[in-house]
């Protein structure tokens, strides 16, 4: 209600109210109680794995949970246990280095803050995950993205990139495993983006929550950590434990040595006045690092069970376009049939009862007819999804 007497609201993004007609539609799907399959599930603790319950609870009833010792950069035990995760995967760190934040999307916003000033810019791929852009505006700093070349296996367009960049360019963003093409980093891209972080004083912050989340074995394996430029990495028990409601990732930070000291110096403050992880979290997860192998490997099989269906439902549909995700969670079909993408997810939704995101929600092009559905959904209802899927190719 407009009114003279309340205040302005802020201009930094823009608000539609309401929902559009997809989300409309599952409401009234949910407040009537009717079924449907959702094969956009990224909530592991809704998809039917076995977790150590008990185990896990136990490890939060610590009585030093009931005592306030604030360190912005995190426990020193917390840290330590990332420390040894890191180790076992052959990459050895510092924990002085590690700074903890109670969400990967918390951790984005302290580099904003660390590094943009307002108005400059950071560059975010596409196709990509739209978290970076809604940050972005958030924290008052441009964005703008450059291409993932689908032709050479989801690979960084550099002719793209290089067109993008300008004096006021201050992050580059860098997803790997790449949510939601499942592409790999490769090495001679990493080189290549050594030279731009140094030639044009640009922050590399990789995004590496999925890496524990590959289909195969990965030869190319990359050092992101012992850095001689602006390097930070962020990933999180969201992930790596299956555990998103357990609230905290972290920051890795690398770069030359003078750089860093005073990076984390001002990190330290950042985080200082949030203060926002949670003591019981911290102290428990040296215990709940000793599930990681039991509950990924859960994971593991159900998108290995699931890219198998996949795989077969592919073979048998040739009108559809579909390349084997190398990591993740995610996997992208497209198809003539699924234009436009947002039409057709509606419609789909509508006659099919199948949720699936339009492709156009991460960046593809409307015209590129794609979807994009999750691994981790639970078998039988992936394959039934992608059933009726195959009933619906002819919708428009």
């Amino acid at each position: 209600m407009d009114s003279e007497n309340t205040p302005r609201f802020s201009d930094r993004f823009e608000f539609i109210p309401g929902e559009n007609d997809l989300y409309s539609l599952l409401e009234s799907y949910k407040k009537s109680g009717q079924d449907w399959i959702d094969l956009t599930v990224s909530n592991p603790t809704k998809v039917g794995l076995v977790y150590p319950r008990e185990a896990i609870l136990h490890s939060f009833q610590k009585p030093e949970s009931m005592e306030y010792d604030p360190n912005p950069k995190g426990t020193i035990n917390a840290r330590k246990s990332i420390g040894n995760y890191y180790k076992e995967k052959g990459h050895m760190i510092s924990e002085e280095d590690l700074f903890l934040t109670s969400s990967s999307s918390e951790a984005y916003s302290y580099l904003i803050k660390l590094l943009c000033n307002p108005g400059e810019e950071v560059l975010i791929p596409s196709p990509g995950y739209p978290l970076f852009e809604f940050l972005s505006l958030l924290d008052g700093v441009e964005f703008n993205s450059y291409k993932l070349d689908q032709g050479s296996d989801w690979k960084i367009d550099f002719e793209d990139l290089h067109s993008k960049i300008t004096s006021k360019t201050k992050i580059l963003f860098l997803v790997s495993p790449n949510n939601p093409t499942g592409s790999l980093l490769a090495p001679e891209e990493f080189e290549k983006l050594k030279v731009i972080s140094k030639t044009k004083k640009i922050a590399l912050v990789l995004d590496e929550v999925f890496s524990d989340y590959l289909h195969e074995e990965n030869p190319n394996k990359i050092d992101f950590f012992s850095t001689d430029f602006p390097m930070f990495v962020v990933n999180g028990v969201s992930k790596i434990l299956a555990l998103p409601q357990m609230k905290l990732s972290w920051i890795h930070v690398g770069g030359p040595t003078n750089w860093k000291k005073e990076c984390k110096e001002r990190l330290e403050i950042i985080a200082d006045t949030y203060l926002s992880v949670g003591t019981p979290i911290q102290l428990a997860l040296p215990e709940l690092f000793q599930w990681r192998n039991m509950i990924q490997s859960q994971v593991l099989r159900r998108i290995h069970r699931n890219l198998q269906v996949l795989e077969s439902f592919d073979s048998s549909h040739p009108q559809i376009v579909y390349t084997s995700p190398k990591g993740g969670w995610y996997a992208v079909l497209q198809s003539e049939s699924f234009l436009n993408d947002e039409e057709f997810s509606f419609r789909l939704l509508e006659k099919e009862k199948v949720l699936v995101h339009p492709g156009s929600m991460f960046g593809f092009k409307e015209d590129s007819g794609s979807i994009v559905i999750s691994l981790i959904s639970e078998t039988e209802l992936f394959q039934s999804g992608l059933e009726r899927i195959s009933r619906s190719l002819s919708l428009t």
